[in-house]
């Protein structure tokens, strides 16, 4: 196997877009396209050229696709979480008091959103509320732990009458962290056999939203 350990950028002409993301399974690659909210498995020189071991001729081919944009812009390099070593949900400690309706509330807005705007513009207001509501060296330190605030949501959302979906749980998680001054990173990522994908929310190595094994098998090719 092809070592990928030292990514190289053998041409500065291309750049990922804005709504591309991608992580590197071996040899191969699967990219996540935001606006299109779809995944493309990529193999051979496709997948080399991102990990920047191959020369840049599939460079064209891949913007051709819409997968690259020529110009300077977003470097090439693949998205990359940390281990997760605990969860939250899984260890003992204090449960933040959080309430059923503000919960409730943030995960109806991230599924409205989703559903009617779509990824992409999910993501952008994600990040605008991100820059306006995340205080960590204001309210964090009278807000509790964040492993306490995670349990605190779960213990929450088994009161909201809503089907269980990860991408508007984790947008949910996140927006209860950010009102508290906390923030975290959220992470989509996939496995290839068989294919499946997946979101969770994760700060440093401890996990937030899930139990480990239900992570453990996922691949991120996309970071907020």
């Amino acid at each position: 196997m092809r070592s990928r350990a030292a990514p190289l950028r053998p041409d500065m002409r291309y750049h990922l877009p804005d709504h591309i993301s991608f992580g590197l399974f071996g040899e191969r690659a699967v990219l996540l396209d935001a606006v299109a909210d779809r995944y493309y498995l990529l193999a051979g020189p496709d997948a080399d050229f991102l990990a920047g071991v191959a020369n840049p001729v599939p460079a064209d081919r891949l913007a051709a696709r819409g997968l690259l944009a020529r110009g300077a812009g977003q470097a090439i390099v693949p998205v990359e979480a940390r281990e997760r070593t605990a969860s939250a949900l899984e260890a003992r400690g204090r449960v933040a008091r959080m309430s059923a309706c503000e919960v409730g509330g943030h995960r109806l807005e991230a599924s409205l959103t989703l559903r009617f705007r779509g990824l992409s513009p999910t993501i952008e207001r994600w990040r605008r509320l991100r820059a306006r509501r995340s205080d960590p060296a204001g309210r964090s330190s009278q807000a509790g732990g964040v492993g306490d605030l995670a349990r605190g949501y779960a213990k929450a959302r088994l009161y909201v009458p809503a089907r269980r979906r990860c991408v508007p749980d984790s947008l949910a998680l996140m927006r209860c962290l950010w009102r508290r001054g906390h923030d975290a990173e959220l992470y989509f990522g996939v496995r290839l056999a068989p294919f499946a994908a997946h979101c969770w929310v994760q700060k440093g190595d401890l996990l937030l939203s899930d139990p480990l094994d239900i992570v453990r098998e996922f691949t991120p090719v996309f970071r907020l």
